[in-house]
């Protein structure tokens, strides 16, 4: 647990450096916070060791981060903020989309309905063949409350099998619930290769070098050299199966 003493500090370590980001004088910068350039300097130099709150919200109105980079906190929201920020604007929007429709989902829910017993169902464009081509899906919630009894938040989403490419060990209308928890040997995942844009259904096996070996009787066998960055970089672990429901979505 952070103490009050470090938050004060990192809190104004942040302010200089965004002062001298926004290039302005300390005097400008007590300015913009409504202090005095006194109160300013002995905040800095550690003379006075109290801040009001509304110089934070100014602050960060006139810095654009967030309460928690100010005072040099990182939590998960701030983790995911940032990753959003690295993002283009279509894929922000793309993003913003999901979010909305997730919000909307969970407003209309019956009072005797749990968004938790819900999760969203990937629906692939193509015919989920080998090596198959990452370019459109659409989504749908379904309900998996048995299934949240018994793996509970492992649970992240789930994926529809669209044809009959993957027999005999996944059908038409197969539904794979996906974890995004870090795989195990053994474990069956998808994968994306960066290169090509490939999606792939692989048993994962970790050894030197790690192995993604086809699930069915045809298809390559990638290795991956966990010692290699360049290597691994090439490839993006979507997650892993936990296990299948045989429903049609209605």
């Amino acid at each position: 647990m952070i103490s009050r003493e470090e938050l004060l500090e990192n809190l104004v370590l942040n302010l200089e450096k965004e002062r001298v980001r926004l290039g302005y004088s300390q005097a400008q910068m007590a300015s913009a916070l409504h202090m005095s350039l006194s109160s300013y300097k002995r905040l800095i130099c550690g003379e006075s060791r109290k801040i009001d709150f509304y110089t934070v919200f100014l602050a960060q109105k006139l810095t654009g981060k967030l309460f928690e980079e100010l005072w040099g906190y990182e939590s998960p929201t701030t983790q995911k903020y940032h990753l959003l920020q690295n993002l283009s604007e279509p894929q922000r929007n793309f993003v913003s989309d999901i979010i909305q429709f997730e919000h909307d989902f969970s407003s209309n829910l019956k009072n005797t309905e749990n968004a938790y017993d819900y999760t969203t169902l990937i629906i692939p464009s193509g015919d989920m063949q080998d090596g198959m081509i990452v370019d459109s899906c659409s989504l749908k919630k379904i309900n998996i409350a048995p299934y949240r009894k018994r793996y509970g938040s492992n649970i992240d989403c789930a994926l529809y099998v669209t044809s009959n490419h993957l027999h005999p060990v996944y059908h038409l209308n197969d539904i794979l619930l996906i974890s995004r928890s870090p795989m195990r040997d053994g474990d069956t995942g998808i994968f994306i290769n960066k290169t090509t844009g490939l999606a792939y259904i692989r048993k994962f096996r970790q050894t030197s070098p790690c192995r993604l070996e086809p699930i069915t009787s045809y298809g390559q066998i990638f290795y991956v050299d966990s010692n290699d960055e360049a290597d691994m970089a090439q490839w993006l672990k979507f997650g892993h199966v936990i296990t299948k429901m045989r429903t049609v979505p209605e």
